[in-house]
């Protein structure tokens, strides 16, 4: 009973499979595997789409080998810099899940920009 009101908090998102294998690039110029277009096209929508008290579960090595900075800053700790979600909330909503040990490192680098980033410090401008 306990597991499936769990699992009815939850949605999930998975990056390899519902988004791109080779996520990389800070902006859409960069190509349409960019954090922003991650961000904007399918973080801001699943986030906006929780109901009150539900996370949204993001698998990050589901085909996936990898990750760069640009990417995780600006797909993450953007909903912060422009003023979608305070960093607190934003953690709050989400669960970054992996079963390969190798990607704790980018769990933890995703939470870092997320909290370093400052709240509104600029205005979204889309890059296409």
């Amino acid at each position: 009973m306990i597991t499936k009101l769990v699992a009815s908090l939850m949605k999930t998102l998975k990056i390899g499979s519902e988004f791109s294998k080779v996520p990389r690039g800070r902006y859409r110029t960069d190509g349409t595997a960019s954090g922003e277009r991650f961000r904007e096209d399918f973080l801001r929508d699943r986030l906006s789409s929780l109901s009150n008290g539900e996370k949204l579960q993001i698998i990050i090595d589901d085909d996936v080998e990898g990750y760069g900075s640009s990417f995780l800053v600006e797909g993450f700790a953007g909903m912060v810099k422009y003023g979608y979600m305070h960093a607190s909330e934003l953690l709050a909503k989400i669960e970054i899940k992996y079963t390969n040990p190798d990607f704790e490192f980018y769990k933890k680098k995703i939470e870092q920009y997320i909290n370093e980033a400052q709240f509104n410090s600029k205005p979204y401008e889309p890059t296409v």
